[in-house]
Protein backbone atom coordinates (compact mmCIF):
# COMPACT_ATOMS: atom_id res chain seq x y z
CA UNK A 1 0.00 0.00 0.00
CA UNK A 2 1.24 3.46 -0.89
CA UNK A 3 1.29 5.89 2.08
CA UNK A 4 2.38 9.70 2.42
CA UNK A 5 5.63 8.33 4.03
CA UNK A 6 6.67 6.52 1.05
CA UNK A 7 7.05 10.12 -0.71
CA UNK A 8 10.59 12.08 -0.62
CA UNK A 9 11.28 14.56 1.93
CA UNK A 10 12.22 17.87 0.36
CA UNK A 11 14.98 19.77 2.25
CA UNK A 12 14.42 23.41 1.45
CA UNK A 13 16.88 24.40 4.09
CA UNK A 14 20.07 22.96 1.68
CA UNK A 15 18.90 25.02 -1.62
CA UNK A 16 19.91 28.29 -1.33
CA UNK A 17 17.23 30.38 -2.44
CA UNK A 18 15.16 28.91 0.23
CA UNK A 19 17.83 29.56 2.38
CA UNK A 20 17.58 33.57 1.49
CA UNK A 21 13.86 33.63 1.72
CA UNK A 22 13.98 31.78 5.28
CA UNK A 23 16.31 34.50 6.68
CA UNK A 24 14.30 37.15 5.05
CA UNK A 25 10.92 35.71 6.67
CA UNK A 26 12.58 36.10 10.00
CA UNK A 27 13.47 39.78 9.76
CA UNK A 28 9.84 40.34 7.94
CA UNK A 29 7.54 38.70 10.30
CA UNK A 30 3.81 40.32 8.46
CA UNK A 31 5.19 39.10 5.24
CA UNK A 32 5.70 35.67 6.17
CA UNK A 33 1.86 34.23 6.13
CA UNK A 34 1.60 35.58 2.44
CA UNK A 35 5.19 35.03 1.09
CA UNK A 36 4.38 31.70 2.30
CA UNK A 37 1.21 31.04 0.50
CA UNK A 38 2.48 32.63 -2.64
CA UNK A 39 5.55 30.35 -2.57
CA UNK A 40 4.78 27.05 -2.00
CA UNK A 41 1.22 27.22 -3.10
CA UNK A 42 2.73 25.90 -6.40
CA UNK A 43 4.38 23.10 -4.79
CA UNK A 44 1.35 21.69 -2.58
CA UNK A 45 -0.84 21.85 -5.52
CA UNK A 46 1.27 19.29 -7.73
CA UNK A 47 2.09 16.96 -4.70
CA UNK A 48 -1.38 16.85 -4.19
CA UNK A 49 -2.00 15.97 -8.13
CA UNK A 50 1.12 13.83 -7.24
CA UNK A 51 -0.32 12.29 -4.69
CA UNK A 52 -3.75 11.52 -6.51
CA UNK A 53 -2.10 10.17 -9.08
CA UNK A 54 0.27 7.70 -7.73
CA UNK A 55 -2.79 6.48 -5.94
CA UNK A 56 -4.54 5.73 -9.09
CA UNK A 57 -1.82 3.92 -10.59
CA UNK A 58 -1.96 2.06 -7.52
CA UNK A 59 -5.30 1.10 -7.23
CA UNK A 60 -5.42 0.42 -10.98
CA UNK A 61 -4.49 0.83 -14.66
CA UNK A 62 -7.73 1.95 -16.79
CA UNK A 63 -8.16 0.31 -20.28
CA UNK A 64 -7.01 1.97 -23.96
CA UNK A 65 -8.22 -0.68 -26.30
CA UNK A 66 -6.23 -0.63 -29.42
CA UNK A 67 -7.48 -2.94 -32.18
CA UNK A 68 -5.38 -3.87 -35.54
CA UNK A 69 -8.51 -4.75 -37.95
CA UNK A 70 -5.59 -5.69 -40.47
CA UNK A 71 -3.97 -8.39 -38.07
CA UNK A 72 -5.59 -11.69 -37.27
CA UNK A 73 -4.10 -14.21 -35.35
CA UNK A 74 -5.68 -17.41 -35.58
CA UNK A 75 -9.27 -18.88 -35.14
CA UNK A 76 -11.37 -17.48 -32.10
CA UNK A 77 -11.10 -19.21 -29.50
CA UNK A 78 -14.00 -20.80 -28.53
CA UNK A 79 -12.52 -23.99 -27.96
CA UNK A 80 -12.10 -22.03 -24.71
CA UNK A 81 -15.02 -21.87 -23.05
CA UNK A 82 -17.49 -24.11 -25.10
CA UNK A 83 -16.91 -26.76 -22.61
CA UNK A 84 -18.90 -28.03 -19.58
CA UNK A 85 -18.97 -30.10 -16.45
CA UNK A 86 -21.52 -31.61 -15.16
CA UNK A 87 -20.88 -32.63 -11.08
CA UNK A 88 -22.37 -35.73 -9.29
CA UNK A 89 -25.80 -34.04 -8.13
CA UNK A 90 -27.93 -37.22 -8.76
CA UNK A 91 -26.83 -40.64 -9.54
CA UNK A 92 -28.77 -40.57 -13.02
CA UNK A 93 -28.45 -39.19 -16.69
CA UNK A 94 -29.00 -35.31 -15.73
CA UNK A 95 -28.41 -34.17 -19.42
CA UNK A 96 -30.71 -36.21 -21.19
CA UNK A 97 -34.07 -33.28 -20.12
CA UNK A 98 -31.70 -30.25 -21.11
CA UNK A 99 -30.47 -31.80 -24.35
CA UNK A 100 -32.03 -28.95 -26.50
CA UNK A 101 -30.89 -26.17 -24.04
CA UNK A 102 -27.25 -27.26 -23.57
CA UNK A 103 -26.97 -28.10 -27.71
CA UNK A 104 -27.76 -24.12 -28.05
CA UNK A 105 -24.54 -23.63 -26.03
CA UNK A 106 -22.69 -25.21 -29.17
CA UNK A 107 -20.58 -27.77 -26.65
CA UNK A 108 -17.43 -28.99 -27.30
CA UNK A 109 -16.77 -31.10 -24.73
CA UNK A 110 -18.68 -32.61 -21.34
CA UNK A 111 -16.98 -33.53 -18.37
CA UNK A 112 -18.75 -36.52 -16.26
CA UNK A 113 -17.26 -37.63 -13.36
CA UNK A 114 -18.59 -40.72 -10.37
CA UNK A 115 -18.44 -43.62 -13.38
CA UNK A 116 -18.32 -46.34 -10.92
CA UNK A 117 -19.81 -45.46 -7.96
CA UNK A 118 -23.31 -43.54 -9.45
CA UNK A 119 -23.91 -45.73 -12.85
CA UNK A 120 -22.83 -49.71 -11.29
CA UNK A 121 -20.73 -50.76 -13.81
CA UNK A 122 -18.72 -53.06 -11.61
CA UNK A 123 -20.66 -55.79 -10.88
CA UNK A 124 -18.07 -58.14 -9.84
CA UNK A 125 -14.90 -59.27 -11.69
CA UNK A 126 -15.13 -59.35 -15.33
CA UNK A 127 -18.77 -58.70 -15.06
CA UNK A 128 -19.85 -55.33 -15.89
CA UNK A 129 -22.99 -53.33 -17.14
CA UNK A 130 -22.86 -50.13 -18.73
CA UNK A 131 -26.16 -49.25 -19.20
CA UNK A 132 -26.44 -46.56 -17.08
CA UNK A 133 -23.59 -44.92 -18.08
CA UNK A 134 -24.33 -45.49 -22.26
CA UNK A 135 -27.38 -42.80 -21.19
CA UNK A 136 -25.02 -40.36 -20.33
CA UNK A 137 -22.89 -40.40 -23.02
CA UNK A 138 -25.72 -40.89 -25.50
CA UNK A 139 -26.83 -37.74 -23.87
CA UNK A 140 -23.89 -35.90 -24.74
CA UNK A 141 -23.35 -36.79 -28.08
CA UNK A 142 -26.92 -35.72 -28.58
CA UNK A 143 -25.73 -32.08 -27.56
CA UNK A 144 -22.97 -32.30 -30.13
CA UNK A 145 -20.19 -32.33 -27.82
CA UNK A 146 -17.74 -35.59 -27.06
CA UNK A 147 -17.41 -36.61 -23.86
CA UNK A 148 -14.86 -36.29 -21.01
CA UNK A 149 -14.50 -39.21 -18.71
CA UNK A 150 -13.04 -38.46 -15.04
CA UNK A 151 -12.19 -42.22 -14.61
CA UNK A 152 -13.89 -42.00 -10.85
CA UNK A 153 -14.49 -43.60 -8.32
CA UNK A 154 -13.17 -47.50 -7.11
CA UNK A 155 -16.79 -48.64 -6.52
CA UNK A 156 -17.19 -49.98 -2.68
CA UNK A 157 -16.63 -53.36 -4.10
CA UNK A 158 -13.38 -53.06 -5.51
CA UNK A 159 -11.70 -50.81 -2.60
CA UNK A 160 -9.91 -51.61 0.41
CA UNK A 161 -12.36 -51.05 3.59
CA UNK A 162 -15.28 -51.26 1.45
CA UNK A 163 -14.82 -47.20 0.82
CA UNK A 164 -16.13 -45.75 -2.39
CA UNK A 165 -12.67 -43.66 -3.91
CA UNK A 166 -10.38 -45.93 -1.78
CA UNK A 167 -7.30 -47.73 -3.26
CA UNK A 168 -8.20 -50.68 -5.07
CA UNK A 169 -7.92 -54.14 -3.53
CA UNK A 170 -6.58 -55.51 -6.81
CA UNK A 171 -5.08 -53.49 -9.39
CA UNK A 172 -5.59 -56.01 -12.19
CA UNK A 173 -9.28 -55.94 -11.52
CA UNK A 174 -8.93 -51.98 -11.51
CA UNK A 175 -6.98 -51.87 -14.75
CA UNK A 176 -9.50 -54.62 -16.48
CA UNK A 177 -12.59 -52.10 -15.46
CA UNK A 178 -11.00 -48.63 -17.16
CA UNK A 179 -10.01 -51.05 -19.86
CA UNK A 180 -13.42 -52.19 -20.87
CA UNK A 181 -14.86 -48.63 -20.65
CA UNK A 182 -12.20 -47.07 -22.84
CA UNK A 183 -13.01 -50.05 -25.38
CA UNK A 184 -16.76 -49.50 -25.15
CA UNK A 185 -16.79 -45.91 -25.60
CA UNK A 186 -13.52 -45.19 -28.21
CA UNK A 187 -13.36 -48.72 -30.22
CA UNK A 188 -17.19 -50.32 -29.88
CA UNK A 189 -18.83 -47.42 -30.23
CA UNK A 190 -16.22 -45.64 -32.58
CA UNK A 191 -16.68 -42.13 -30.69
CA UNK A 192 -13.34 -40.46 -31.42
CA UNK A 193 -12.02 -37.61 -29.88
CA UNK A 194 -12.79 -38.41 -26.17
CA UNK A 195 -10.87 -37.11 -23.26
CA UNK A 196 -10.22 -39.26 -20.43
CA UNK A 197 -9.40 -37.42 -16.88
CA UNK A 198 -7.30 -40.20 -14.53
CA UNK A 199 -10.02 -39.12 -11.04
CA UNK A 200 -11.38 -36.65 -9.67
CA UNK A 201 -9.92 -34.17 -7.47
CA UNK A 202 -7.62 -37.40 -5.75
CA UNK A 203 -6.63 -34.75 -3.16
CA UNK A 204 -10.23 -34.95 -1.80
CA UNK A 205 -12.00 -38.04 -3.03
CA UNK A 206 -9.90 -41.20 -1.73
CA UNK A 207 -6.88 -39.19 -0.11
CA UNK A 208 -4.44 -39.55 -2.86
CA UNK A 209 -1.25 -37.71 -2.67
CA UNK A 210 1.23 -37.12 -5.07
CA UNK A 211 4.40 -38.35 -3.31
CA UNK A 212 3.36 -41.00 -0.47
CA UNK A 213 0.43 -43.79 -0.20
CA UNK A 214 -2.30 -44.03 -1.15
CA UNK A 215 -0.23 -43.16 -4.58
CA UNK A 216 -1.75 -41.00 -7.09
CA UNK A 217 1.60 -41.99 -9.48
CA UNK A 218 0.31 -45.39 -9.00
CA UNK A 219 -3.21 -44.47 -9.59
CA UNK A 220 -2.25 -42.68 -12.94
CA UNK A 221 0.35 -45.17 -13.81
CA UNK A 222 -2.53 -48.00 -13.90
CA UNK A 223 -5.30 -46.08 -15.34
CA UNK A 224 -3.53 -44.44 -18.07
CA UNK A 225 -1.85 -48.18 -19.63
CA UNK A 226 -5.09 -49.56 -19.39
CA UNK A 227 -7.28 -46.21 -21.27
CA UNK A 228 -4.22 -46.42 -23.38
CA UNK A 229 -4.60 -50.26 -24.39
CA UNK A 230 -8.47 -50.03 -24.33
CA UNK A 231 -8.76 -46.88 -26.80
CA UNK A 232 -6.56 -47.91 -28.99
CA UNK A 233 -5.96 -46.90 -32.12
CA UNK A 234 -9.26 -44.69 -31.91
CA UNK A 235 -7.75 -41.10 -31.60
CA UNK A 236 -8.41 -40.12 -27.50
CA UNK A 237 -6.68 -38.46 -24.90
CA UNK A 238 -5.62 -38.97 -21.18
CA UNK A 239 -4.49 -36.97 -18.37
CA UNK A 240 -4.78 -35.40 -15.13
CA UNK A 241 -4.50 -35.22 -12.46
CA UNK A 242 -7.91 -33.11 -12.01
CA UNK A 243 -6.82 -31.82 -8.27
CA UNK A 244 -8.66 -29.02 -6.36
CA UNK A 245 -6.60 -26.52 -6.90
CA UNK A 246 -3.20 -25.71 -9.00
CA UNK A 247 -0.54 -27.88 -6.64
CA UNK A 248 3.20 -27.43 -8.28
CA UNK A 249 4.25 -30.38 -6.45
CA UNK A 250 1.36 -32.71 -8.04
CA UNK A 251 2.15 -31.27 -11.78
CA UNK A 252 5.74 -31.86 -11.11
CA UNK A 253 5.11 -35.20 -10.01
CA UNK A 254 3.22 -36.42 -13.04
CA UNK A 255 5.68 -34.90 -15.61
CA UNK A 256 8.19 -36.78 -13.62
CA UNK A 257 6.35 -39.97 -13.88
CA UNK A 258 4.93 -39.81 -17.60
CA UNK A 259 8.33 -38.79 -18.86
CA UNK A 260 10.89 -41.19 -17.07
CA UNK A 261 7.99 -44.47 -17.58
CA UNK A 262 6.75 -42.85 -21.37
CA UNK A 263 3.34 -42.85 -19.81
CA UNK A 264 0.73 -41.12 -21.87
CA UNK A 265 -0.02 -37.56 -20.56
CA UNK A 266 -1.89 -35.19 -23.43
CA UNK A 267 -2.89 -33.19 -21.04
CA UNK A 268 -2.91 -31.56 -17.64
CA UNK A 269 -5.80 -30.22 -15.34
CA UNK A 270 -6.96 -28.65 -12.23
CA UNK A 271 -9.41 -27.35 -10.54
CA UNK A 272 -10.04 -23.31 -9.90
CA UNK A 273 -12.58 -21.08 -7.90
CA UNK A 274 -12.17 -17.76 -7.21
CA UNK A 275 -13.62 -14.80 -7.58
CA UNK A 276 -10.14 -13.02 -7.80
CA UNK A 277 -9.25 -13.06 -12.11
CA UNK A 278 -5.83 -12.50 -10.93
CA UNK A 279 -5.66 -16.24 -9.42
CA UNK A 280 -6.14 -18.05 -12.40
CA UNK A 281 -3.13 -15.99 -14.02
CA UNK A 282 -1.14 -16.31 -11.14
CA UNK A 283 -1.62 -20.25 -11.59
CA UNK A 284 -0.50 -20.02 -16.05
CA UNK A 285 2.80 -18.00 -14.87
CA UNK A 286 3.23 -20.70 -12.05
CA UNK A 287 2.96 -23.54 -14.68
CA UNK A 288 5.14 -22.05 -16.93
CA UNK A 289 7.71 -21.94 -14.60
CA UNK A 290 7.57 -25.73 -14.11
CA UNK A 291 7.42 -25.90 -18.00
CA UNK A 292 10.43 -24.34 -18.41
CA UNK A 293 12.31 -27.78 -16.60
CA UNK A 294 9.81 -30.05 -19.05
CA UNK A 295 10.39 -28.75 -22.10
CA UNK A 296 8.94 -31.72 -23.79
CA UNK A 297 5.33 -30.72 -22.01
CA UNK A 298 5.69 -27.47 -23.06
CA UNK A 299 2.96 -27.43 -25.69
CA UNK A 300 0.38 -29.73 -23.91
CA UNK A 301 -3.19 -28.75 -23.52
CA UNK A 302 -3.62 -27.39 -20.49
CA UNK A 303 -7.30 -27.48 -19.05
CA UNK A 304 -9.00 -26.27 -16.08
CA UNK A 305 -11.89 -28.72 -15.59
CA UNK A 306 -13.84 -26.77 -13.26
CA UNK A 307 -14.10 -23.74 -13.17
CA UNK A 308 -16.31 -21.44 -11.02
CA UNK A 309 -16.34 -17.72 -8.26
CA UNK A 310 -16.64 -19.63 -5.22
CA UNK A 311 -16.51 -23.70 -4.78
CA UNK A 312 -19.02 -23.31 -1.90
CA UNK A 313 -22.63 -22.45 -2.68
CA UNK A 314 -22.85 -18.59 -3.55
CA UNK A 315 -26.13 -16.24 -4.61
CA UNK A 316 -23.76 -15.08 -7.58
CA UNK A 317 -24.64 -18.45 -9.53
CA UNK A 318 -27.98 -17.27 -9.80
CA UNK A 319 -27.43 -13.79 -10.89
CA UNK A 320 -25.49 -12.15 -13.36
CA UNK A 321 -21.97 -11.75 -11.54
CA UNK A 322 -21.10 -15.29 -12.96
CA UNK A 323 -22.40 -14.74 -15.97
CA UNK A 324 -19.65 -11.60 -15.89
CA UNK A 325 -17.04 -13.53 -14.20
CA UNK A 326 -17.05 -16.07 -16.71
CA UNK A 327 -16.93 -13.84 -19.90
CA UNK A 328 -13.60 -11.92 -18.03
CA UNK A 329 -12.19 -15.13 -17.68
CA UNK A 330 -12.54 -16.00 -21.04
CA UNK A 331 -10.92 -12.86 -22.13
CA UNK A 332 -8.07 -13.35 -20.07
CA UNK A 333 -7.50 -17.18 -20.50
CA UNK A 334 -7.39 -16.72 -24.01
CA UNK A 335 -4.07 -18.03 -25.43
CA UNK A 336 -3.21 -19.03 -22.29
CA UNK A 337 -5.02 -21.88 -21.35
CA UNK A 338 -6.91 -24.00 -23.79
CA UNK A 339 -10.25 -25.04 -22.27
CA UNK A 340 -12.40 -24.24 -19.23
CA UNK A 341 -15.18 -26.22 -17.95
CA UNK A 342 -17.49 -23.94 -16.38
CA UNK A 343 -18.83 -26.10 -13.05
CA UNK A 344 -21.53 -26.81 -13.57
CA UNK A 345 -24.76 -27.22 -16.46
CA UNK A 346 -27.82 -28.68 -14.11
CA UNK A 347 -27.98 -27.71 -10.78
CA UNK A 348 -28.95 -30.45 -7.37
CA UNK A 349 -32.66 -31.17 -6.67
CA UNK A 350 -31.92 -29.07 -3.35
CA UNK A 351 -31.51 -25.52 -2.44
CA UNK A 352 -28.26 -24.62 -0.22
CA UNK A 353 -27.63 -23.10 2.85
CA UNK A 354 -27.39 -19.85 1.32
CA UNK A 355 -30.74 -20.42 -0.50
CA UNK A 356 -29.01 -20.50 -3.99
CA UNK A 357 -30.63 -22.47 -6.24
CA UNK A 358 -26.71 -24.12 -6.98
CA UNK A 359 -23.55 -24.26 -8.97
CA UNK A 360 -25.49 -25.07 -12.57
CA UNK A 361 -26.61 -22.75 -15.59
CA UNK A 362 -29.55 -24.63 -15.75
CA UNK A 363 -31.92 -24.73 -12.38
CA UNK A 364 -33.36 -28.05 -11.86
CA UNK A 365 -36.11 -29.69 -13.11
CA UNK A 366 -38.21 -28.88 -9.70
CA UNK A 367 -37.31 -25.75 -10.24
CA UNK A 368 -38.45 -25.39 -13.50
CA UNK A 369 -34.75 -25.80 -15.78
CA UNK A 370 -34.73 -22.55 -16.36
CA UNK A 371 -31.65 -20.90 -17.43
CA UNK A 372 -29.40 -18.40 -15.51
CA UNK A 373 -27.18 -15.94 -16.37
CA UNK A 374 -24.15 -17.96 -16.61
CA UNK A 375 -26.02 -20.00 -19.45
CA UNK A 376 -26.37 -16.62 -21.59
CA UNK A 377 -22.87 -15.44 -20.86
CA UNK A 378 -22.48 -18.30 -23.12
CA UNK A 379 -24.12 -17.57 -25.95
CA UNK A 380 -22.69 -14.13 -25.47
CA UNK A 381 -19.34 -15.13 -25.89
CA UNK A 382 -20.22 -17.52 -29.10
CA UNK A 383 -21.25 -13.97 -30.84
CA UNK A 384 -18.06 -13.75 -31.68
CA UNK A 385 -16.96 -15.38 -34.97
CA UNK A 386 -13.93 -16.03 -37.54
CA UNK A 387 -10.30 -14.79 -36.42
CA UNK A 388 -8.62 -13.44 -33.47
CA UNK A 389 -7.22 -10.05 -34.52
CA UNK A 390 -4.66 -8.46 -32.46
CA UNK A 391 -4.74 -5.76 -30.07
CA UNK A 392 -3.53 -4.64 -26.57
CA UNK A 393 -4.63 -2.24 -23.89
CA UNK A 394 -6.67 -4.00 -20.82
CA UNK A 395 -6.38 -2.40 -17.78
CA UNK A 396 -7.01 -3.57 -14.39
CA UNK A 397 -10.49 -4.37 -14.41
CA UNK A 398 -11.75 -3.83 -18.29
CA UNK A 399 -10.70 -6.52 -20.25
CA UNK A 400 -10.91 -7.53 -23.99
CA UNK A 401 -10.98 -9.92 -26.68
CA UNK A 402 -11.21 -8.72 -30.51
CA UNK A 403 -12.36 -10.99 -33.69
CA UNK A 404 -12.62 -10.22 -37.02
CA UNK A 405 -15.96 -11.89 -39.26
CA UNK A 406 -15.48 -11.30 -42.61
CA UNK A 407 -15.58 -7.86 -42.99
CA UNK A 408 -16.95 -7.30 -39.44
CA UNK A 409 -14.29 -5.99 -36.72
CA UNK A 410 -15.90 -7.45 -33.04
CA UNK A 411 -14.62 -6.08 -29.61
CA UNK A 412 -15.73 -7.82 -26.73
CA UNK A 413 -15.40 -5.46 -23.31
CA UNK A 414 -16.14 -6.83 -19.75
CA UNK A 415 -15.86 -4.43 -16.78
CA UNK A 416 -15.59 -7.16 -13.97
CA UNK A 417 -14.95 -5.77 -10.32
CA UNK A 418 -16.50 -8.16 -7.60
CA UNK A 419 -16.68 -5.44 -5.21
CA UNK A 420 -19.21 -4.03 -7.50
CA UNK A 421 -17.82 -0.40 -7.94
CA UNK A 422 -15.65 0.08 -10.73
CA UNK A 423 -17.11 2.09 -13.50
CA UNK A 424 -14.65 3.50 -16.63
CA UNK A 425 -15.04 5.24 -20.13
CA UNK A 426 -12.55 2.95 -22.00
CA UNK A 427 -11.40 4.35 -25.44
CA UNK A 428 -11.57 1.68 -28.03
CA UNK A 429 -9.44 2.54 -31.15
CA UNK A 430 -9.82 0.79 -34.59
CA UNK A 431 -6.76 0.84 -36.69
CA UNK A 432 -6.39 0.19 -40.50
CA UNK A 433 -9.59 1.21 -41.26
CA UNK A 434 -10.72 1.66 -45.28
CA UNK A 435 -12.28 5.45 -45.06
CA UNK A 436 -15.70 4.90 -45.67
CA UNK A 437 -19.14 4.76 -43.97
CA UNK A 438 -19.60 2.27 -40.71
CA UNK A 439 -22.38 1.13 -38.92
CA UNK A 440 -21.59 0.12 -34.88
CA UNK A 441 -23.80 -1.99 -33.51
CA UNK A 442 -23.46 -2.46 -29.71
CA UNK A 443 -24.66 -5.64 -27.82
CA UNK A 444 -25.10 -5.43 -24.02
CA UNK A 445 -24.72 -9.01 -21.92
CA UNK A 446 -28.03 -9.44 -21.36
CA UNK A 447 -29.32 -6.22 -23.12
CA UNK A 448 -30.93 -4.94 -26.45
CA UNK A 449 -28.47 -3.93 -29.23
CA UNK A 450 -28.32 -0.44 -30.74
CA UNK A 451 -26.80 1.00 -33.85
CA UNK A 452 -25.25 4.06 -35.32
CA UNK A 453 -23.61 5.02 -38.81
CA UNK A 454 -20.02 6.45 -38.30
CA UNK A 455 -18.31 8.64 -41.17
CA UNK A 456 -14.64 7.26 -41.44
CA UNK A 457 -12.45 9.54 -42.76
CA UNK A 458 -9.04 8.37 -41.99
CA UNK A 459 -7.71 4.75 -41.17
CA UNK A 460 -8.26 5.40 -37.36
CA UNK A 461 -11.21 5.50 -35.24
CA UNK A 462 -11.87 5.73 -31.82
CA UNK A 463 -15.17 5.09 -29.87
CA UNK A 464 -14.83 5.74 -26.23
CA UNK A 465 -17.63 2.92 -24.07
CA UNK A 466 -18.95 4.19 -20.69
CA UNK A 467 -19.14 1.22 -18.66
CA UNK A 468 -20.87 0.73 -15.92
CA UNK A 469 -19.57 -2.11 -12.32
CA UNK A 470 -19.84 -5.45 -13.58
CA UNK A 471 -21.17 -5.34 -17.74
CA UNK A 472 -19.83 -6.45 -20.50
CA UNK A 473 -20.55 -4.66 -24.45
CA UNK A 474 -20.07 -6.42 -27.94
CA UNK A 475 -18.72 -3.56 -30.53
CA UNK A 476 -19.19 -4.49 -34.14
CA UNK A 477 -17.89 -1.97 -36.84
CA UNK A 478 -18.89 -3.35 -40.42
CA UNK A 479 -18.21 -1.21 -43.43
CA UNK A 480 -20.90 0.14 -45.54
CA UNK A 481 -19.34 0.20 -48.94
CA UNK A 482 -16.07 -1.61 -49.40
Amino acid sequence: MTTLSNYPVIQLSSNPFFYFILNFMKQNQPLKKTILLLLFLPIVVLAVKTVVDLRKGAAGIPANIIVNTKSTQGPVPSNLWQNLAQGGEEAKDMIQPVISQVKALQPKLIRVDHLYDYYNVYIGPGNYDFSRLDQVVNSILATGAKPMLSISYTPANMAQDNKVANQPTDWNEWSNLVFSTAKRYSVDKKISGIYYEVWNEPDLFGGWHYGRNPSYSTLYSYTATAIQKGASPIPHKIGGPAITAYYSNWIKSLFKLCSKNHIPLDFISWHKYSKNTQDYLNDFENLNKILSDYPQYFNIERLITEVGPNSEPDIWYDNKMSGIHLISLATQLSGKIHKIFPFEIIDGPTKRHDHSLGWGMISHSTNGAKEKPRYYAIQFLNKLQGQRLASTGDGSWVTSLSTKNSQTSQVLLVNYDSRNQHLESVPVTFQNLIPTKYQLKKTPYLGSYTTKIINVTQSVHTENIYMEPNTAILLELTPLSF
